[in-house]
């Protein structure tokens, strides 16, 4: 069950969290994982790093994958994190439910990662099986160790055919974090990007959700808003399948204003304000809510913000 585990930097690639994600990744000692960074434009590797990518068999583009049923291929950012025990969790999946779109429980990377599994542990506590867990693993293994032990025994999954439901759609439409059946892959598209992901939940019949967080990651409103707000707008409403425009239109609107709220909270500079808010007067689904915008006018001056939204 190869895994193809695709690593998309946020701008600048931050060479000391990618170290530390393919440390977490070949501590896991499974051998069916192919390694790949797509290297930000313009960006190039130094020699140091091109032997170390090298020694780590990463391969520096696009990623060559051979499609087939139990193939797989999952992007994350570098800052992301994987917990131990996914890859193998993932592949347990897989087996079991081959060529489906597979959406992952996570922590969020933006906080430190112990306190989130403690308080994981902490809401199962009376779980007989988290019990028992950890009695085993408290005598033989370190605190952190143990825990995380205790919550891969926690693992567990639904398969969900409510496909058409707003509530869900960020958890299935995700540009990381996914599992993606390599054999609905659509070549001339991005691998990380909302065009490659929407595509495949439409033809699904049923999306796997794993339950207990196997990955640590932020969304790409928070991390990238610009680029998010890109793939929001590729998103072509009337040649989307019967049933989706609707739907879509709605999400489109719940995640601009998702943007406009994060941005107003963030100390955003000037001109990203500005390409922000220019973007999405542009874009054919508008906010939910108009005064969302005042979080990112506070910058502006009245006049320009007359120009852009009058």
């Amino acid at each position: 069950m190869p895994i193809y585990l695709n690593i998309v930097p946020q701008a600048q690639l931050d060479w000391a969290q990618l170290t530390t994600l393919i440390g977490e990744t070949n501590s896991q000692h499974v051998t069916d994982v192919s390694l790949s960074l797509q290297l930000p434009k313009g960006q190039t590797l130094t020699q140091a790093q091109q032997r170390q990518a090298a020694a780590w068999s990463l391969t520096i583009g696009r990623p060559t994958i051979t499609p087939s049923e139990q193939t797989y291929l999952i992007n994350l950012r570098e800052t992301d994190r994987l917990l131990p025990g996914a890859l193998k969790q993932w592949q347990q999946v897989i087996q079991q439910h081959p060529n489906r779109l597979i959406s992952l429980a996570t922590f969020d990377s933006g906080q430190p990662l112990a306190p989130q599994v403690q308080d994981y542990l902490e809401q199962h506590a009376d779980s007989r099986l988290h019990l028992t867990l950890q009695q085993l693993a408290d005598s033989k293994l370190t605190t952190a160790n143990a825990q995380q032990l205790t919550l891969w025994g926690l693992q567990n999954y639904s398969v969900q055919t409510n496909l058409q439901s707003l509530k869900y759609l960020d958890q299935r439409l995700r540009p990381t974090g996914l599992l993606l059946p390599s054999m609905q892959l659509s070549p001339n598209l991005p691998l990380a990007s909302l065009q490659q992901t929407l595509p495949i939940l439409q033809s699904a019949t049923e999306v796997i959700r794993l339950h207990v967080p196997t990955i640590a990651r932020q969304s790409w409103a928070v991390t990238t808003p610009l680029t998010w707000l890109t793939n929001l707008q590729a998103i072509d409403l009337d040649h989307l399948a019967l049933g989706w425009g609707p739907l879509i239109a709605q999400y489109q609107q719940h995640q601009l204003n998702q943007i406009l709220n994060i941005a107003g909270r963030h100390q955003l500079s000037r001109p990203v304000h500005l390409q922000l808010l220019t973007q999405i007067k542009q874009t054919q689904t508008p906010p939910i809510h108009r005064w969302s915008r005042l979080g990112l006018l506070r910058m502006l001056s009245p006049r320009v913000a007359h120009q852009l939204f009058y």
